[in-house]
């Protein structure tokens, strides 16, 4: 079987992917046509989260196995999709960038029954994908004293190495 599925996000309104891939693929394999279809720099973490009809975390599918003995997280590698997806509809939420709880939107769309399919494929695309990580609101300027036009002022003086042994003591041999 072949799964057919829409990729949304919350960011971009004209952003969609529709990705085709075999049942039979695993987790790794669909996250990695997503981080293509997008440009994405493949060496951030994602997930994948089975979700109810409200869109409500269940199992979470990582690319790495962290070894913690979670009982709801399976490493991708080692999910196959027909193992999690099943029915039309279903819907699935991949995230992208962690530290700013950042994802797309999956839904299976289409289940394709007589058709064979190597390898993944990206059946349609529109929109630019948002931003893999967005910037730090926190420049240097903001620091009260730009840095990189004084390499000097970046220098911190941390007083005689008299001051170190009498804050921390002398060094023994």
């Amino acid at each position: 079987m072949i799964y057919k599925f829409r990729i949304v996000s919350d960011e971009v309104d004209d952003f969609v992917r529709d990705i085709e891939i075999d049942s039979k693929s695993n987790f790794e394999q669909f996250h990695t046509i997503i981080q293509q279809s997008v440009c994405y720099e493949p060496w951030q973490l994602a997930s994948f989260f089975q979700v109810d009809h409200t869109w409500k975390k269940g199992t979470e599918i990582t690319l790495l196995d962290m070894g913690l003995g979670i009982t709801h997280s399976v490493p991708m590698n080692k999910a196959i999709l027909k193992d999690y997806v099943q029915s039309k509809n279903q819907k699935l939420i991949y995230v992208f960038d962690f530290f700013q709880d950042r994802n797309f939107f999956i839904e299976l769309i289409e289940i394709f029954m007589e058709r064979n399919l190597e390898k993944p494929t990206v059946a349609y695309a529109a929109g630019e994908a948002p931003l893999q990580m967005l910037e730090d609101d926190f420049t240097v300027e903001q620091a009260g004293t730009n840095l990189l036009d004084d390499p000097l002022q970046s220098s911190y003086d941390f007083g005689d190495l008299d001051d170190y042994n009498e804050i921390f003591g002398e060094m023994l041999e």
